[in-house]
């Protein structure tokens, strides 16, 4: 016998009730793990290195024009002394546009801010790194949807350096 319509509305309701506050945990939990983690006052971390990619030289390097700053926090620090990264070290790629006046380069807008932070357990699957990348000045979107794996491909080239192509002199 099938039951009037307002009463399966009313018993799917019900059991919405009873099983979305249990997806919703879960789909939390998930989540939590996935949060963005802009590292607040990268700057005054250990500087590693600046490099500049002079605009309109290289085609291929098109993207990454501009000063290049490396920073580490002081677990990466220790890292690039043996090239094994301890868990918690996090390293920090800050591309800045380059701003040419009166003969010198300075430093412009921050493009992008390139983030690395190292949990062996939660991403075994990319080195143990977690890749995340904000665009401009923005602390809050991570622009990477897959934490890293697209840029893993190029950091697995540096496997004997823990994954790191940064060294530290």
């Amino acid at each position: 016998m099938m039951l009037p319509l307002p009463v399966r509305s009313l018993r799917l309701r019900r059991l919405a009730c009873l099983f979305f506050p249990a997806a919703m945990l879960s789909l939390t939990t998930v989540r939590a793990a996935d949060s963005v983690q802009y590292p607040t006052d990268f700057r005054r971390w250990v500087h590693v290195t600046t490099g500049v990619v002079i605009p309109g030289v290289n085609p291929q390097l098109a993207t990454e024009e501009g000063i290049h700053h490396v920073f580490a926090n002081p677990k990466a620090v220790e890292g690039y002394a043996s090239g094994d990264f301890a868990d918690g070290s996090v390293i920090v790629y800050e591309l800045r546009e380059s701003a040419p006046k009166n003969g010198s380069m300075s430093e412009g807008n921050r493009r992008r801010v390139d983030v690395m932070i190292k949990d062996s357990s939660a991403y075994a699957g990319t080195g143990g790194w977690r890749f995340e990348r904000f665009w401009g000045d923005d602390q809050s979107q991570d622009a990477l949807h897959d934490t890293g794996t697209s840029c893993f491909q190029c950091h697995a080239k540096a496997k004997a350096h823990g994954f790191i192509f940064s060294q530290l002199k």
